[in-house]
């Protein structure tokens, strides 16, 4: 237990039992408030306690009055004394929850507190947050907890899966015995097995002595096995046994060694994916979920943000030399909306430089923007991104971008389309003339005078261009279109001829 000043909160009747309680917890420097109904329970627990403990020896209707404060007070340790049956009736359950049963010995007050308060650190202390998601996810850890069953863990990278593991340790019957925590996608791939499996001297060129691995340093404990999608497909065969057959075989070795662990891991792969690539077995896959926890992103439990800052501003800010003036209210309106592609490890990083190297005052929204990631910049006139990063703004950057894409892409094909209007290139006049017609030279000369007078072809192209531009009253386009050709080879001529 804690050796602090804590507050705990009976609801009793009984005063021999108030009196065991007295002496059990004030001996540990516990303050005791004794209520003989809930009528000021709830007041009481919205200025704060550290347990609560309820005589289930109470009348019913108190009972259903307690329950139904405390339902609003999940992540409260709740200690029951006496028989559970009449609990049970009228509560939906608390995730920190112990049933004591009499008698009531000092010893065991103290010790059912204390289970109580390391429960409420190892899940609110570690696991920050009073989102619906979050709470879910404690209970299934509570649930999960006790037993050996294999465990994966899913979700994002930086939502937390090595505590989520610690907790379903220490929670557990092993908490006594070594948790040992590797990541598969750190290590070689011809080093992961020697670490996991261990070797026999002379198992290789350098395997002067025996290498016990992680699987039996950690017996009777638990192992966790990180970003275990990247595990090769030799060492998903070894591990595939150590689940089935709880043994191992060293490197170099024939004899099966047993080993008693649990196993916790964790990915941010799609192990479903990587199954239909031939990169994950199937077998192995479907050994590791016998029991999954999905971990939520923190852009779906928003409202745990102003939480887990004032969590790791109070973890950092007594190491600083500087004393920390907090975040300004628009500071936390922006972390709020942000998306967090980091999720929880990106924030607590944000936190700790802001407390380190941050500002004199409070954190202002400028202090922040040069540390959160951002669409990058695309080589298109859009409009000024606002101050306030949000998915809004996101979505009117990629819509402007869509447009402006479009815009090129139509200008794109006009040209085309007059370029093969163009082509061949021009080897006659716009205006259509009539090939004269050639004499053999037999035929007689025409007489003097009657030769009919040639006109060139620029003339010709003058004519046609000034009658056009005549007949769609200066409307350049229309006259294109009417002579049959481009505008851009219209204004061309235009400037050949000086028409314009």
């Amino acid at each position: 237990m804690k050796k602090q000043s804590q507050r705990f909160v009976l609801l009793t009747q009984n005063p021999s039992l108030a009196e065991a309680c007295k002496n059990a917890w004030t001996a540990d420097r516990c303050h005791l408030v004794e209520l003989p109904d809930a009528g000021l329970l709830s007041p009481l627990l919205e200025r704060g306690a550290d347990l609560v403990a309820v005589d289930l020896a109470l009348p019913p209707p108190t009972l259903e009055s307690c329950a139904a404060v405390l339902s609003r007070h999940r992540d409260l340790p709740l200690l029951l004394l006496g028989t559970p049956a009449p609990w049970h009736t009228v509560s939906r359950g608390n995730p920190l929850e112990e049933v004591l049963e009499p008698p009531f010995s000092a010893e065991g007050l103290q010790q059912a507190a204390a289970r109580l308060l390391e429960k409420e650190h190892l899940l609110y202390g570690r696991l920050v947050g009073r989102s619906e998601a979050l709470q879910e996810l404690r209970e299934r850890i509570l649930r999960l907890a006790p037993t050996s069953l294999t465990v994966l863990l899913t979700g994002e990278s930086g939502t937390g899966k090595e505590e989520v593991a610690r907790a379903l340790h220490q929670l557990s019957p092993r908490h006594n015995r070594p948790f040992k925590a590797i990541n598969c996608a750190a290590i070689p791939e011809n080093l992961l097995e020697n670490e996991l499996f261990g070797h026999e001297r002379g198992a290789f060129t350098d395997a002067r002595t025996q290498h016990q691995g992680l699987f039996e340093q950690a017996e009777g404990g638990t192992v966790f096995l990180d970003e275990i999608g990247e595990m090769s497909r030799a060492a998903q065969v070894r591990l595939l046994r150590v689940l089935e057959e709880r043994e191992i075989i060293r490197i170099g070795g024939s004899a099966s060694i047993p080993v008693d662990v649990r196993v916790v891991a964790a990915t941010n792969r799609d192990l479903q994916q990587a199954m239909a690539r031939g990169e994950f077995r199937r077998d192995l896959y479907h050994r590791l979920k016998i029991a999954e926890l999905l971990l939520p992103p923190l852009r779906q439990r928003r409202e745990d943000i102003p939480l887990l800052i004032e969590h790791f501003a109070a973890e950092f800010a007594p190491l600083s030399q500087t004393p920390f003036a907090g975040f300004a209210p628009a500071s936390l309106s922006l972390l709020a909306e942000y998306n967090w592609p980091g999720n929880v490890r990106e924030l607590r990083n944000l936190v700790e430089h802001l407390v380190f190297l941050g500002p004199a005052g409070q954190v202002e929204p400028q202090h922040l923007l040069p540390h959160l990631e951002r669409t990058p910049p695309l080589e298109y006139s859009l409009p000024v991104p606002a101050p306030r990063v949000t998915d809004q703004t996101e979505r009117e950057l990629i819509y402007f971008a869509l447009l402006d894409l479009k815009r090129e892409v139509s200008e794109l094909r006009r040209l085309v389309e007059e370029r093969l209007q163009e082509a061949p290139p021009l080897s006659r006049p716009v205006y259509p003339v009539e090939e004269p017609e050639f004499k053999s030279a037999e035929a007689p000369a025409p007489e003097a005078g009657t030769t009919a007078e040639v006109r060139s072809l620029r003339e010709l192209e003058q004519e046609a261009i000034t009658q056009a531009l005549q007949a769609a009253k200066g409307n350049r386009r229309q006259a294109a279109q009417l002579l049959g050709i481009g505008v851009r080879t219209l204004y061309r001529k235009l400037d050949e001829y000086h028409l314009k």
